[in-house]
């Protein structure tokens, strides 16, 4: 977890927007490319099967639903906003599926700031001036790249941080914009109007709006803006889950993909964790998972730390002479092991416990960072993390390079 404050973490999610060309170059090219797609399938479809723009299929309403209706449907609207989809998740992964390296911020909550601040901005002069093609223009770039970081966001952090839940809000922002599309070209000029007009796009919105009763003007700024609404709308969610998620500190065998951070949870005190232990099945048998001290240690074994068949906990013989007569002072410098404490890795911390010293230094009321497993017996996962993406290695040391981002990991 990186100390670098928000203003530091604001300003490096300001500067990715030099690296996303693409967001204007991609919804323009979708402009261009659906209107290609639209005006090819809609005369094909005219050439092919005159008969299914005036065949009725079923009726809303007053509103009689044509076989064309539906083609348009799921032609014109929903097959591109599955490919936008796909397109999208590739677009925010790597070569091995996780999210990339440059959204992989300390904060992620940084990452949809800049976008909902012009997606807010746009709002206002579109209530001001009126939804001129300029502004519903620059309203859809908005609403588009915010909902970019939006589901970059979701994809870092740990609550409510499903793959397939992101997948739907781009389907269906996509869809949005594609028929906020088809309802913006219903009104272009000639020769424009001429294509469309043949394919069919007239009569098929015209239906569209008497199924929904609105009208055209109000449509399109709605329609655009819906990929920005529902952004927002998983934001909310995904906020209030993560405060409930942090107030069940500690957490009990979390698990995260490799593009994920860990929450930074509250202070966990001793007491705290030794509940969460009991409920986990941690602490069965005499000892207390919540720190037993060696005096409490003693009063459970007996006298001089004795067992109950007279041996002493550490299975050396004794007589019954001297069992009785152990100084407690003794046994107060005997160091007990608890299911807090981590098993300590390497020589100098075995030496140092074979010393009797202890480095603890209050660290159980600290935050955690987010690279901790919260587990009640505060232990660490299996095997070590790759440094640079958090990517879990094996334990057998048998990997040398991370196999998500490729930094060597040991020579």
């Amino acid at each position: 977890m990186s100390d670098r404050p928000a203003v530091v973490e604001l300003r490096r999610s300001v500067s990715l927007l030099a690296t996303e060309w693409w967001v204007p170059v991609g919804l323009l090219a979708g402009y261009l490319l659906l209107g290609g797609w639209v005006v090819a399938t809609g005369i094909a479809l005219a050439t092919a099967v005159p008969t299914l723009a005036t065949t009725p299929l079923a009726t809303v309403g007053s509103t009689a639903i044509t076989g064309r209706d539906v083609f348009a449907l799921v032609v014109w609207v929903a097959a591109p906003a599955l490919a936008a989809a796909r397109l999208l998740d590739h677009r925010l992964s790597n070569s091995y599926g996780n999210l990339a390296s440059q959204y992989r911020i300390d904060n992620p909550g940084a990452l949809p700031a800049p976008s909902g601040v012009a997606m807010v901005l746009a709002a206002l002069v579109a209530l001001v001036v009126g939804p001129t093609p300029p502004v519903v223009a620059v309203l859809a770039l908005a609403s588009a790249h915010f909902l970019i970081r939006t589901v970059a966001y979701g994809r870092r952090v740990y609550s409510v941080s499903s793959l397939a839940l992101f997948r739907v809000l781009t389907a269906v922002s996509a869809a949005s914009l594609s028929a906020a599309w088809l309802v913006h070209g219903a009104g272009l000029p000639a020769p424009a109007s001429e294509w469309l007009g043949r394919a069919g796009v007239g009569p098929v919105v015209e239906t569209g709006l008497g199924v929904v009763g609105v009208t055209p003007g109000a449509t399109v700024g709605v329609l655009v803006t819906l990929p920005a609404l529902l952004a927002g709308a998983y934001l909310a969610v995904q906020a209030a889950v993560a405060r409930r998620v942090r107030a069940r500190a500690p957490l009990s065998a979390p698990e995260k993909r490799a593009e994920q951070r860990f929450p930074i949870m509250p202070p966990v005190s001793q007491q705290a964790r030794a509940g969460a232990g009991q409920a986990n099945g941690a602490g069965a048998g005499t000892e207390d998972a919540g720190g037993a001290t060696a005096d409490d240690v003693s009063a459970v074994s007996g006298p001089s730390g004795a067992d109950g068949d007279g041996t002493p906990a550490d299975g050396t013989p004794t007589d019954g002479a001297d069992s009785g007569e152990a100084d407690e002072d003794d046994t107060s410098h005997t160091r007990v092991f608890t299911t807090d404490e981590a098993i300590p890795d390497g020589d100098e911390a075995v030496t140092a416990v074979a010393a009797g010293t202890d480095d603890t230094d209050g660290g159980d009321d600290e935050w955690i960072d987010d690279t901790s497993i919260f587990s009640p017996d505060d232990g660490s996962p299996d095997g070590d993390d790759c440094g640079v993406c958090g990517e879990s290695l094996p334990a057998d040391k048998t990997v040398t390079f991370c196999p998500n981002c490729g930094q060597q990991i040991r020579d």
